[in-house]
């Protein structure tokens, strides 16, 4: 299994309030499990965690690991 959590603005497009659980296949990739979302809609630029660290959408998941997508934050 794998868990896909989108954040604050970025909710919008996924269903049950951001947040799915997705059957994991070997050979899975971030982008395939965004694919489950409607993140490429999103105009907001964002940056994507599994399980806690900084990942990219080419990169390999695992079973049992968790994807957070997070807009990027500005300020200073």
């Amino acid at each position: 299994m794998v868990t896909v959590k989108l954040l604050a603005v970025l909710k919008q497009y996924a269903p049950n309030g951001g947040t799915i659980e997705l059957e994991y296949s070997q050979g899975m990739t971030v982008a395939d499990a965004l694919s489950a979302t409607d993140i490429s809609k999103a105009t907001q630029r964002y940056s994507i965690l599994v399980n806690g660290k900084r990942k990219e959408a080419r990169d390999l998941l695992s079973d049992g690991d968790s994807v957070t997508v997070m807009p990027l934050l500005a300020g200073g």
